[in-house]
C-alpha cells in the first residue's frame, strides 16, 4: 500500500475532521437520551492502539456508548493473550482479542465465549532484507514476531508451514506494536510480521518500499483474525451491559467499513489521533482494510471459517486433538443478535 499524497495542509485536515465528525454525530446519536449507562469493564490492545483497537477512540468520540446507555471503562494491554487472561481472571468482562489465543484458552477449560468477530485478518510479513524474495527465504532470518503463542508468533507458524519450514528454522524476537514500528523505522528490524497500517507507516517514514510476502490463499482461507470474548459470569450478571457494548461495537464497524469519503476521513482523524500514526497514511490503510473486508457487518463468525482457524492451531501443536471444542463450546451469538436489533430500532437500517 502507498499513502495517499498529502494534498491538503494539516489545518485543513483537522477542520475536516472536526466537521466530518459533526455530521456522523447527527446521523448517529438520537434523539431522545440513552437510558440510564449501565457500567462495563472492557480491555483492548495499547496504548497507542494497533488499528483494529481504534473501534474504541472512535466510539467514543463519535458518542456511540453514551448513545447506547454504556458506561465502558478500558483496560490496556500490550497483548492481545493479556486483554484475553483479563477476562479469564475477572479483571474486566469483555475485551477485544485475537482470534488464536482466545480459541486456545477455551480449549483449555477457561470460562469464556465468543461474542463476535473479525473474520478476515490483516497480517503478513514484510522485509527490508534483499535476500529476502519469499517465504523459503526467511530461513535463518531473524523475525519479529510478538511472544510464543501470541497472534503473530502463531500467524508466522502457520505461514513458514505452507514453505516446508518450521519455526526452529528461524530466530523470532519478541517485539510488536508500537516498538516494532519505532524499531523498523530505526532499521534494527529488518523482517517481521507486521499489521496493514503498521509497515504503512514505515515505509512513510522512511520512503522505503518493504518486500510484502503475501498469504497463501490456503492459508488465507484457514484463518480467523479477532473476537470479542466475555466470560460466562458478565453473560449472565451483565447481559444488559454486554449488548449495550455490542451496540456501540455495531455502530463503529459500520461507519469504519463504509465507502463514503467523509466517513473514511472521521474514521482516519480518529485513528490518526489514536495510534500517532499520519492522517495520510490512516485514510489509505483504511481503503486497503476495506479492500479486504476487514470490518464486517454481521456476526463474523462463519462456523466453517473459525473451526478452520481451529484446526490450523491443532496443526501447529497450540491445541491438543482431544481438546478441541465444538463450535458451540466456543459461541454466543444470541447477544449481537439482540444488539443488531435494538441497533436497527434505534438508528434505522444500517447504511450498508
Amino acid at each position: 500500500m502507498q499513502p495517499v499524497s498529502g494534498c491538503c495542509g494539516k489545518p485543513k485536515t483537522l477542520l475536516l475532521g472536526a466537521m466530518v465528525a459533526l455530521t456522523a454525530m447527527t446521523f448517529y446519536v438520537p434523539n431522545a437520551m440513552a437510558e440510564s449507562p449501565v457500567k462495563v469493564a472492557a480491555s483492548a490492545i495499547g496504548r497507542p492502539p494497533i488499528f483494529s483497537n481504534t473501534f474504541v477512540d472512535l466510539a467514543e468520540a463519535m458518542g456511540f456508548y453514551k448513545a447506547v446507555g454504556a458506561d465502558v471503562n478500558f483496560r490496556w494491554f500490550s497483548r492481545g493473550t493479556d486483554t484475553a487472561k483479563a477476562v479469564v481472571t475477572g479483571d474486566v468482562e469483555v475485551a477485544f482479542t485475537a482470534t488464536q489465543p482466545a480459541l486456545n484458552l477455551i480449549a483449555s477449560g477457561a470460562p469464556i465465549v465468543v461474542l463476535v468477530g473479525m473474520p478476515n485478518q490483516d497480517f503478513f510479513v514484510g522485509s527490508a532484507d534483499p535476500s529476502v524474495h519469499g517465504c523459503k527465504d526467511l530461513k535463518g532470518k531473524t523475525v519479529a514476531a510478538d511472544g510464543i503463542n501470541d497472534a503473530r508468533y502463531l500467524y508466522l507458524q502457520a505461514l513458514l508451514s505452507t514453505c516446508g519450514l518450521d519455526l526452529k528454522d528461524i530466530t523470532t524476537i519478541n517485539v510488536a506494536t508500537t516498538p516494532l514500528v519505532k524499531s523498523s523505522i530505526a532499521g534494527q528490524i529488518k523482517t517481521a510480521v507486521f499489521h496493514v497500517d503498521e509497515l504503512a507507516q514505515v515505509e512513510f517514514e522512511t520512503k522505503h518500499r518493504w518486500l510484502h510476502i503475501a498469504t497463501p490463499d490456503a492459508l488465507e482461507k484457514s484463518l480467523h483474525y479477532a473476537v470479542l470474548i466475555a466470560s460466562k459470569k458478565a453473560v449472565v450478571e451483565n447481559k444488559e451491559g454486554m449488548i449495550r457494548f455490542l451496540e456501540g461495537w455495531i455502530l463503529t464497524q459500520n461507519m469504519m467499513s463504509s465507502p463514503a469519503a467523509a466517513d473514511k476521513v472521521a474514521v482516519a482523524t480518529a485513528a490518526a489521533k489514536a495510534n500517532g500514526s499520519n492522517f495520510e497514511v490512516a485514510l489509505a490503510a483504511i481503503g486497503d482494510y476495506q479492500a479486504i473486508d476487514y470490518w464486517v457487518n454481521d456476526d463474523g463468525l462463519k462456523e466453517s471459517q473459525m473451526m478452520s482457524q481451529l484446526d490450523q492451531l491443532v496443526k501447529v501443536g497450540a491445541v491438543k486433538p482431544d481438546k478441541k471444542p465444538t463450535y458451540d463450546q466456543i459461541v454466543d451469538k444470541s447477544l449481537y443478535a439482540e444488539a443488531r436489533k435494538r441497533v436497527e430500532a434505534k438508528f434505522g437500517k444500517l447504511r450498508h
